[in-house]
């Protein structure tokens, strides 16, 4: 066996490492292992493996019906409501009416009458009672949202939640106070106190703000100056235009802003400003900045609402009663490209009982809705026109065609309150009587259940019709659900559903190639740190290429269900996500790593991968033996080729990032000999003052044949005592094993990995 300190062939990168790390060490002969296997067990022990079950709740629905004078009916029979779903009638098992005003009688008599007995006996009022106030299910729990709004319209929103406040008094009624900007600050806590929650509302809608004006304005001659620009591509591309038009459609580009006066959308936009010499440079300069961040804005906008209140309605899911969230912003941006996202949130927010009622704090506003919507739609057709000419415009085409279908902010509004079971209040001056509304409809409604006669739990949604027996009447409450399975008590998206029935089928599917790893880092005195680890070549998925002007990408569903020895699930790794694809690069490959700590036992994981865009799904099962409380520890052992620069500071808890590089290990059985493997491993010294340092050797086996045992010079301790190893090998065909073992004192760990050279 030989050993030198050449590092030939090792990008700069690489060298980096090494030489941080550890002192480059090229071994003539290879190695391969893990301490946890990826492969797929045995048929009797597939078959023996426990069936992971499903079960869900009966649904739930808030009920609102009111008459043609926009009364609410208070008077409803059960025999008045019939329940359909996807056209198939319910049997109903429960139908409550809750009355606004009796429930609020009979909570300020039970108040009297607790303070009574209290008084009677002494102690303090509410003091070891055991009616407290209501029903659980009565409970009221309010969540105001006040969104990014913008500054002239701040007394518009705070006047709307004090009317909301003061329409009925608030025992049994708890309501919470939150401000979202870039991120959802709590700003009051659950509590029925008025004085407080006015003190929350004038906080809350302080700086507040909204590009909504500007982005209108720069929206629209942002629209006009794209038309203008292809417009004169197509001129200037056709065989007919003489050199003195093309110098005069130059001429006009040179300044546009005459061109852009003349558009019939800028005339149209109420808020327009002028073109004049002060104010047009000003504003074509803004146009260019909105035309780059557009698709940027859509999605991050969008995404920020929809994470914020996706989490706001995982707050209410377990609360009891009536749940209502009040959201009031300039409109809701709806990110670009991902329906998804929508779809999910009312999905989530049905499941949970959870109704929006949303309201446009801009009023009854002379500016057109539609205006972004008609202006993307106008570029989009210029632009399309202008594609053969500038090709560029191709791509920003397919942006525009994108954008106009969620251009218009306050549909999602609208959308989001009808698809829960609230209600939107746009296009009105006037807030008092749909803030009474509101409170009419949170403290009177009906509550009715039914168990689904369709137990196929397939995801697909489910369209609920509720119809009243009286003319004229119009109903309020969710228009259906996703029909997913629950697990543990928790609901599954849609991708989880599909991955649950591979999981579920006998025999486990296989459909394309991946690998699934548990890896074992750091040994804790009652839990063991792991990664769990998916690596998915991209030349086994289907890419999307529908898109036009846009690069193919692939949609993955990555699920794993932690189950003890008992066939318990203990815990869920879940995610879904899209990526870019070059098609032309073979060998690029997903890697996904998530976290994991395991308490000391036998665990299987079920992992099943999704090509969400073939429809395909591989299940594969691995098996971790856990023993926590080890003095020394080492961690699995792990084959990288690449590193890649970190975009951010390090993350202290990610155990592949090292110095100012992240590791990206390889899960693969086998490597082309053309590939030179590299080895990473990290020793986990036992403490204390009198510990000696740890010895650590390398021991090859080729073909079965023992070929040598090597002891390792360590780097120096990492700040938390860990020590990272990183090796670099000579390549040769053949099947190795290679076993790291460490020595301190009395004690002992070793690690193990098998990998092919072909």
């Amino acid at each position: 066996m030989r050993l030198c300190c050449s590092d030939s062939g090792v990008d700069l990168m690489i060298r980096q490492l090494l030489t941080a790390l550890f002192s480059a060490i090229t071994l003539g002969f290879l190695f391969a292992g893990g301490t946890l296997l990826g492969q797929e067990p045995s048929p009797n022990a597939t078959d023996q493996s426990p069936v992971i079950r499903s079960t869900t709740r009966e649904v739930l629905l808030d009920l609102v019906v009111r008459d043609k004078h926009h009364h609410a009916l208070t008077d409803l029979r059960p025999e008045e409501v019939e329940v359909y779903e996807d056209g198939v009638r319910q049997h109903v098992k429960a139908f409550v009416g809750v009355q606004g005003s009796e429930q609020l009688q009979t909570e300020r008599n039970q108040t009297n009458e607790a303070s009574a007995t209290a008084k009677g006996n002494g102690t303090a009022p509410g003091a070891g009672s055991s009616s407290q106030v209501n029903a659980l299910r009565q409970l009221n729990f309010v969540a105001v949202v006040f969104a990014q709004i913008a500054p002239l319209n701040l007394d518009f929103a705070r006047q709307a939640v004090s009317e909301f406040l003061h329409s009925d008094n608030l025992p049994n009624t708890y309501v919470t106070v939150y401000r979202l900007n870039q991120t959802l600050r709590t700003m009051q806590p659950y509590t029925g106190d008025k004085d407080a929650l006015a003190k929350a509302v004038e906080a809350a809608t302080k700086g507040l703000s909204s590009k909504d004006a500007v982005d209108t304005n720069a929206t629209v001659v942002s629209s006009a100056n794209g038309v203008l620009k292809a417009s004169a591509a197509n001129i200037i591309a056709s065989p007919q235009s003489g050199p003195a038009t093309v110098q005069g459609i130059q001429s006009i580009l040179l300044d546009p802003l005459p061109g852009i006066a003349k558009d019939p959308l800028f005339a149209a936009n109420a808020s327009s400003q002028d073109v004049s010499v002060t104010l047009g440079s000003a504003l074509l300069a803004q146009s260019i900045l909105e035309t780059g961040l557009r698709v940027v804005n859509s999605r991050v906008e969008g995404m920020n609402a929809f994470d914020s209140l996706h989490e706001l309605v995982r707050s209410q899911e377990k609360l009891p009663g009536r749940k209502v969230i009040l959201y009031l912003a300039d409109g809701l941006a709806s990110p670009i490209n991902q329906r998804d996202v929508v779809d999910n949130l009312i999905s989530y927010a049905n499941r949970s009982g959870v109704a929006f009622y949303t309201i446009d704090t801009r009023g009854l506003s002379v500016e057109d809705p539609l205006m972004q919507s008609k202006t993307a739609q106008q570029r989009a057709g210029a632009e399309s026109s202008a594609a053969g000419p500038d090709p560029e415009n191709g791509h920003r085409e397919d942006d525009d065609i994108q954008l106009t279908a969620v251009a218009n902010n306050q549909a999602t509004l609208v959308e989001l309150a009808d698809a829960t079971g609230g209600f939107s209040v746009r296009n009105t001056n006037e807030i008092a009587v749909p803030m009474q509304h509101v409170m009419e409809d949170i403290r009177t409604h009906y509550e009715l259940s039914y168990t689904p006669t369709s137990t196929n739990y397939d995801g697909h949604f489910r369209k609920i019709e509720v119809r009243v027996g009286r003319p004229k009447t119009t109903t309020q409450t969710r228009k259906g659900y996703y029909a997913l399975p629950e697990l543990n008590g928790e609901p599954l998206q849609p991708f989880e559903a599909t991955a649950l029935n591979a999981i579920n089928a006998r025999p486990s599917p296989v459909e394309f190639p991946y690998q699934v790893a548990a890896v074992q880092f750091r040994n804790g005195p009652s839990a063991v740190e792991y990664e769990v680890a998916f690596e998915l070549p991209v030349s086994q998925l289907k890419a999307d290429a529908t898109r036009k002007g846009a690069k193919p990408f692939v949609r993955v569903g990555l699920v794993a269900l932690v189950r003890d020895a008992n066939g318990e699930i203990i815990n869920k790794i879940s995610r879904s996500f899209s990526r870019e694809v070059a098609s032309a690069d073979s060998a690029q490959r997903i890697l996904y790593t998530e976290p994991l700590a395991l308490p000391k036992g036998h665990f299987v994981i079920d992992a099943a991968a999704t090509d969400e865009v073939a429809g395909k799904t591989t299940v594969k099962r691995i098996s971790v033996f856990v023993e926590p409380g080890k003095d020394l520890a080492l961690s699995s052992l792990q084959i990288f080729q690449k590193v890649d620069p970190l975009a951010g500071p390090k993350n202290p808890f990610d155990p592949f990032e090292l110095g100012n590089a992240r590791i990206i290990p390889t899960f693969a059985d086998s490597l082309p000999s053309s590939s030179p493997p590299r080895l990473y491993f990290i020793v986990y010294p036992a403490k204390g003052a009198s510990a000696d340092a740890p010895n650590v050797t390398l021991e090859i086996i080729r073909d079965g044949k023992a070929m040598g045992r090597q002891p390792l010079p360590l780097p120096a301790p990492q700040p938390d005592g860990s020590i990272p190893v990183v090796l670099q090998l000579a390549q040769g065909t053949g099947q190795y094993d290679i076993l790291v073992t460490a020595h301190q004192g009395t004690l002992v760990a070793q690690s193990v990995r098998s990998l092919k050279i072909e």
